[in-house]
């Protein structure tokens, strides 16, 4: 590909003016509407800044559900045997430099804004090219690695050695993974995570699970290593057969296996965990809680045992439980205070997340009941999501979220279509409904609602509230409760 000689770089004057320069390309035509195309227009923008993605160690991650969780904690891990870590996440919950972090913290705004001004230049060149403009997610992946390439870099012993780039990259898929702009790593040394694959996304990957993980397998190239959470059986064959083709090494973590003696605590999990080649861990303490985030936990410590096994070392035990007792993670069944209420954010969006969503409720507040309140990307597979929330619910409010700052168009499905569509299932769980459109509105409301309970007596605490089924939402939400 022949592009146009970049002319100079652009000085944003600040973050605002970098963002305002990048929403035109949230705009263009994407993985959605063109896989191949996206793609390849991604290997062509990363070739023109040098192919940094492949100047440092990367673990992939795919998955269906647990992609955030699990790279936070892998990322933390890493960052506490001493090194140097990049993450990368998608989507963000309150700012969009939560996708690019290095060392647990996001990068400092005037470092985006320095970077996206060196690339504006083959940016132009690319949309006067074959190619054209690059999407803005492309352009995220691009400028994270950017960033990551230009970190000091720590080495492996944790002191500031000079050397410039991070020790590592953990970096979420955004969506499926063979056409996905993070998939342009080349190093065979790339280690490919896999998370729990589901039904999600179906318009675009397949109806199938065999469909679906055929997508997410496509992360897998030449040589790699690869680490799965013990897949469903048609999941797994893709998975498997994948690695056969790419001559690739597969490890299988199996959580029904490895981890045992759960108990769930509002703001924490303890576990204990069983690795291969590993001294059995007693009584982990997570800073997450969820059953579901106890095996997150267990994939990212052996994700973090297979890379320490490439550079000669090996897991420290004390390093690992620092780690694991200080992940923070907004939008995961995050507990709240507000108008003297009790509120749990958890950003959960498909009927697999749902239903760890609420198998934790239910082990953290058994034979409780919630008021809901719920808004629903367009597209999602609302009987699904309900046929698990509302067994649970007391009451239900249905909202809408208005997202403009995703970098990509998004629509939430609107709250009277949504209470038509499930109004026999409503009927079914006899739970009383409220639509309210705005998010503010609707938090108030809940809490008007959870206070005159029947649940709740005179001396009890109003019932909990419980704001999911997108994280798209949760700018709004906190917006409120932090005002």
């Amino acid at each position: 590909m022949t592009l146009i000689e970049p002319v100079t770089n652009i000085t944003f004057a600040n973050y605002a003016a970098a963002r305002e320069y990048l929403e035109p390309f949230a705009h263009l035509p994407g993985l959605a509407t063109a896989p191949d195309v996206a793609l390849q227009r991604t290997k062509a923008l990363m070739d023109a800044l040098g192919n940094l993605q492949d100047a440092i160690p990367v673990i992939h991650l795919a998955g269906t559900s647990g992609k955030g969780s699990t790279a936070t904690i892998l990322a933390a891990l890493l960052q506490a045997h001493g090194l140097h870590v990049g993450l990368g996440l998608s989507p963000h919950v309150r700012h969009l430099l939560e996708r690019i972090q290095i060392d647990g913290a996001p990068v400092h705004e005037a470092d985006f804004c320095r970077a996206l001004g060196e690339m504006v230049p083959v940016i132009t060149a690319m949309q006067q090219s074959e190619w054209g403009a690059p999407s803005f997610f492309e352009i995220s992946i691009a400028l994270s690695y950017k960033l990551f390439a230009e970190a000091g870099g720590a080495g492996n012993d944790g002191k500031n050695d000079g050397i410039k780039g991070v020790d590592v990259v953990v970096m979420e898929t955004g969506l499926g993974g063979r056409h996905d702009a993070t998939n342009t790593v080349t190093r065979q040394d790339k280690i490919a995570l896999f998370t729990d694959i589901g039904y999600d996304h179906v318009d675009i990957l397949g109806t199938t699970l065999g469909k679906i993980a055929a997508q997410k397998a496509g992360i897998i190239q030449p040589q790699n290593r690869v680490l799965t959470y013990l897949q469903p059986a048609e999941a797994q064959d893709v998975i498997v057969a994948e690695c056969a083709e790419q001559n690739a090494q597969l490890a299988i973590f199996d959580p029904a296996a490895s981890i045992d003696t759960i108990n769930l605590f509002p703001a924490h999990v303890v576990f204990d965990l069983a690795l291969p080649n590993y001294a059995p861990l007693h009584a982990l303490h997570l800073s997450l809680t969820g059953t579901h985030q106890a095996e997150n936990a267990g994939l990212a410590i052996a994700a973090a045992q297979l890379f320490l096994d490439g550079l000669g070392r090996s897991l420290d035990e004390r390093a690992l439980r620092h780690a694991l007792a200080r992940i923070t993670l907004p939008g995961r069944m995050d507990r709240r205070e507000w108008r003297e209420a009790r509120f749990i954010i958890d950003g959960a969006h498909n009927a697999q997340k749902m239903h760890a969503l609420c198998s934790a409720l239910q082990g953290l507040y058994p034979d409780q009941r919630f008021v809901f309140v719920v808004a629903l990307k367009e597209g999602k597979d609302h009987r699904a999501i309900f046929a698990q929330l509302l067994p649970l619910a007391a009451h239900l409010i249905l909202t809408r979220f208005d997202n403009q700052d995703q970098g990509m168009p998004l629509q939430a499905t609107d709250p009277t279509a949504l209470e038509t569509q499930i109004a026999t299932q409503l009927d079914d769980a006899h739970v009383s409904v409220t639509v309210e459109p705005n998010v503010a509105a609707a938090l108030a409301r809940a809490v008007t609602v959870a206070q005159r309970a029947p649940h709740a007596t005179p001396n009890a605490a109003p019932i909990p509230i419980v704001v999911t089924g997108s994280l798209y939402m949760l700018a709004e939400v906190y917006e409120v409760l932090d005002a």
